[in-house]
């Protein structure tokens, strides 16, 4: 069993869901000369129609707003990855079609109309028109999803396919004029036709296409196979000049990034979002999670705090979305011991930190073999920092060169520490370090050598 799924004016309407004014009449055009290629509602209202000129279009509808037809093939690659998770073998039939193999996923769903359940609510989620149908072959559920001719259970395809018209077949060539011409325009009458007579005057093209369409010849095909990669375009309809009108296309982009990371069980761990301008270079953006992430309320977050430190200098006609490296997802369990390990509310406030103040501003310290204590730590990812628990105590904080200070005014609360190291390079040192405080009972680290007392950290 195969499911056709047709999604008609895939590129209008993936387009028309950037646009704040989808009634206004709206067409996308090429062509030499330019040519209607799809059409909204408002436009067809009008009387614009797909392969129309496009000078008849804007005679017939002044207000027609007009975009150059994009390449819809990573349109219907993003289909076929959201449609893997309804199945293991998706197969795409362009420029519009999909047919999904059903069969073996049933004792997954728990039976067929489960599945055509989760196939009708996934509909749902997308937003975008689309019709389904049910066959045996695959040209038959492409050419009955293509014509809207969707049932709870398939028919046998002579039965399904003979009320239509030769027009909705897809015939090869030239066959459907010709057989026009003989009187033959609805499918009952070509398959009450002689299969001999046929060959004879139409050739074995036609005939193999009908054994393979009725599934009376094996009609291999190859299946979609998801990319190692995500990656997923944006074109506007309207230009953006201001970060708050981003955030609509955005949520957009990273909810079906999160459906698309769900059906795979799949985690990403850093995207790179780019807007695109018309003069300037792209503005990049480079999104860090904690760990490998899926949900889309997570990449948003994270994404509005860069936001709010961006300014945006020329508007933003498309948008870019990439994720180079996909993990298996790992779904997390609780720990037995709590401390045991940082939770996720914790790991994502460290992401959102990040992504506010800069990854460069967040990190960890590690304690090295080294005596000076200016050398004794480096900087490390946050949460991997590890000390050396034999160490006298230590203060967190150490500024990046020692200030004088005056010894009057502070107690000692302890020390001597005795440091002296170094003798092997050029920067030797020879002090005396105490835990002090001041007047105000702030506790510093200070020590003494021979030019005087410096503070070199606080507590």
């Amino acid at each position: 069993m195969l499911a056709g799924i047709h999604f008609p004016d895939l590129a209008l309407h993936h387009l028309a869901r950037g646009v704040s004014d989808s009634m206004r009449p709206m067409a996308l055009i090429d062509g030499h000369p330019l040519m209607i290629r799809q059409c909204n509602e408002a436009a067809g209202s009008a009387g614009v129609v797909s392969g129309q000129r496009l000078a008849t279009a804007t005679a017939l509808c002044d207000s027609l707003l007009c975009y150059p037809m994009p390449d819809e093939t990573p349109m219907l690659e993003a289909m076929a990855q959201w449609a893997y998770g309804l199945s293991g073998q998706v197969m795409l039939f362009p420029p519009h079609t999909l047919v999904l193999e059903v069969r073996s996923m049933l004792r997954l769903f728990g039976g067929l109309p489960a599945w055509i359940a989760a196939l009708e609510q996934g509909l749902a989620a997308l937003q975008l028109p689309a019709r389904w149908a049910l066959s045996e072959t695959p040209l038959a559920a492409a050419l009955l999803a293509q014509a809207g001719q969707h049932e709870p259970k398939p028919r046998p395809v002579r039965e399904a396919l003979g009320p239509l018209p030769l027009s909705a077949w897809a015939l090869p060539g030239e066959a459907e004029p010709r057989l026009a011409g003989m009187g033959v325009r609805e499918g009952k009458a070509l398959l009450a036709l002689p299969r001999a007579e046929l060959g004879q005057r139409f050739g074995a093209e036609l005939l193999l296409y009908l054994e393979r369409l009725l599934g009376e010849r094996p009609d291999p095909r190859s299946h979609f196979v998801p990319p190692e990669h995500y990656q997923r375009r944006l074109e506007m309809m309207e230009e953006i000049e201001t970060v708050a009108v981003l955030r609509f296309p955005l949520n957009r982009l990273f909810l079906e990034l999160a459906e698309v990371l769900r059906r795979r069980q799949l985690a990403a761990t850093h995207l790179q979002l780019s807007l695109r301008h018309r003069h300037r270079p792209a503005t990049e953006l480079i999104l860090r999670p904690a760990g490998p992430e899926h949900r889309a309320e997570v990449w948003m977050t994270l994404c509005q705090l860069q936001l709010e430190r961006l300014v945006l200098y020329e508007p933003v006609m498309a948008l870019e979305l990439s994720a180079p490296t996909l993990l298996p997802l790992e779904l997390e369990g609780g720990t037995l011991l709590a401390g045991s390990r940082p939770d996720r509310a914790a790991r994502d406030l460290l992401a959102q930190l990040q992504a506010r103040l800069g990854s460069e501003r967040i990190y960890s310290l590690q304690t090295v073999a080294e005596g000076r204590p200016e050398l004794a730590q480096r900087r490390c990812l946050p949460g991997q920092g590890k000390g050396q628990d034999d160490l006298p105590e230590r203060p967190p904080w150490l500024l990046p060169e020692p200030v004088p200070v005056a010894r009057a005014g502070l107690t000692l609360v302890s020390g001597p520490e005795r440091i002296e190291t170094g003798w092997w390079d050029e920067h030797p040192v020879a002090r005396d370090y105490f835990v002090a405080e001041d007047g105000a009972g702030r506790r510093m680290w200070l020590f003494r050598d021979g030019r005087g007392w410096f503070v070199h950290g606080w507590f």
